[in-house]
């Protein structure tokens, strides 16, 4: 809350000044151009504010932390923004050119990183796209080393040390949201349209920047900018809150549902209670039949349900979600039992050269084809195969040492090499890189370092030329 009332003040002392003060010390009466500048600066802080207070009273009402992100990145934005017309919080406490040159980059930088931290929260980056969610973090410790370059630089090229950092963003949030993965396939398309229109701002402002047009233009382009992307944005988050209760409202719909369900049984119970003995007995007996019927019933439209969720339809395996459940089991019982627990990563070699010459559907055939054959080499109940991604395939041997692993490894690079997948009048070859890695009871060690063990070494593998097995062996500090 301390928080808010700050960025809040911030705008308030902002508003009050910039009719008095901006960045190079101009009467407000000089000119009727700086007068018109400024009423635009005026509009544009008013409705700033009103932005800001109506998205934190959005997010207090619906209690929302991202949508308080949200708001808190508008404020932030929208300073920054009053900076480059030149009005400067700074330029009331200090006339030291190096600390006004800071401002616009600081406050540029920290509106990214909110933005950052607004995808990390709206796309549960950390949870599930790990590789998104570090590329964002180290392009934050990159802007924050890169504040101070703003001491050393000229005013004109203070405007570049601002832009640049927000192109690249905006290029590395667009790369997010084509990569991640949501059950509402329209949240990140909208996400994405947001980022094409302010990347589509940005260049527009280096044109006008390098045509040698005035900053008051720019600075009037980077306001336009800001409402696009607040529309957007809020729309976004319209969208998402729309969803969020769209989904309550079904589940409440489905208790309902079943509580009439329950009610209904249950005056159909106390009718039956109130007939004769013999003809209760007689109704229950058929009742309780019916009930066994449609246990059984549900039971198999649940373990159908269960297959679906576990299962990938493509290749017949177990898919990703069933691994990430499977390896936690297996391991714990590993260390329990004190057995060792195995895995193998397996990759088909230069796939993308199936898929460019022969077509996706060639492809996705090819993966049927070794997914069939990873099932038929899995003689033990216990073992699983899963498709992990791609064509990439994992197998969890459980009480499997590393010479059983690796023999395995071998039998299927052998098994896919002899292989032929036959495509109209061609033929295609296909190999198979393995990495094994064996768990026996290290320290310090859980189902996230095994898999990365494993991957090290089927990275080895295509280094080493692929078609053939790598092991590697774990090695804790």
């Amino acid at each position: 809350m301390r928080n808010l009332l700050i960025a809040i003040m911030g705008l308030l002392m902002t508003f009050l000044m910039s009719t008095v003060v901006n960045a190079q010390g101009i009467p407000v009466m000089a000119k009727p151009s700086l007068l018109l500048q400024l009423h635009i600066q005026h509009i544009f802080i008013g409705s700033s504010l009103i932005l800001s207070l109506m998205c934190f009273t959005w997010a207090r009402a619906s209690r929302s932390y991202n949508m308080g992100i949200l708001a808190l990145f508008f404020a932030i934005k929208s300073l920054g923004i009053l900076v480059a017309g030149d009005i400067s919080l700074f330029a009331l406490f200090t006339n030291n050119i190096h600390l006004l040159n800071t401002e616009g980059v600081l406050l540029a930088n920290l509106s990214n990183m909110l933005f950052f931290i607004f995808t990390i929260k709206l796309f549960s980056l950390k949870n599930h796209e790990s590789k998104s969610y570090q590329l964002l973090l180290r392009l934050a410790i990159i802007m924050t080393i890169s504040v101070p370059l703003s001491f050393v630089l000229s005013h004109s090229h203070t405007w570049l040390l601002t832009q640049i950092p927000i192109s690249i963003s905006l290029l590395a949030l667009l790369y997010v949201s084509r990569t991640v993965k949501k059950s509402d396939g329209r949240l990140p398309k909208i996400y994405s349209y947001i980022l094409l229109v302010q990347l589509s701002f940005n260049v527009i402002a280096y044109l006008l920047y390098f045509g040698s047009f005035s900053a008051q233009i720019i600075n009037y382009l980077d306001m336009l900018a800001f409402w696009f992307m607040t529309i957007m944005a809020t729309y976004l988050m319209g969208h998402t809150y729309y969803c969020h209760l769209r989904d309550e409202k079904l589940a409440q719909q489905q208790a309902l549902d079943s509580a009439i369900s329950s009610n209904r049984a249950q005056q159909k119970l106390s009718a039956l209670q109130d007939e004769s003995q013999e003809q209760l007995e007689s109704r229950v007996q058929e009742r309780t039949l019916e009930l066994k019927i449609a246990l059984q019933e549900l039971e198999t439209v649940n373990q159908e349900l269960k297959e679906k969720n576990t299962l990938d339809e493509l290749s017949g395996l177990y898919n990703r979600r069933y691994y990430d459940q499977k390896i936690l089991a297996e391991f714990r019982r590993s260390r329990r039992n004190l057995t060792p627990l195995s895995l193998i990563l397996v990759d088909i070699d230069h796939f993308k050269r199936v898929n460019d010459n022969y077509g996706h559907l060639t492809g996705d055939k090819c993966i049927v084809e070794v997914a069939s054959l990873l099932k038929s080499l899995l003689r033990r109940s216990t073992d699983v195969g899963c498709r992990y991604g791609g064509e990439e395939f994992c197998l969890i041997l459980p009480e499997t040492d590393e010479n059983g692993a690796l023999a395995l490894a071998q039998e299927i690079c052998q098994s896919v090499r002899q292989q032929k997948i036959s495509n109209n009048e061609s033929v295609i070859e296909l190999t198979v890189s393995c990495g094994v890695t064996t768990y026996q009871q290290e320290k310090e060690v859980t189902p996230e370092i095994i898999f990365e063990n494993v991957d090290k070494a089927l990275y080895k593998a295509k280094q080493a030329g692929r078609d053939q097995v790598q092991v590697s062996k774990f090695k804790l500090l």
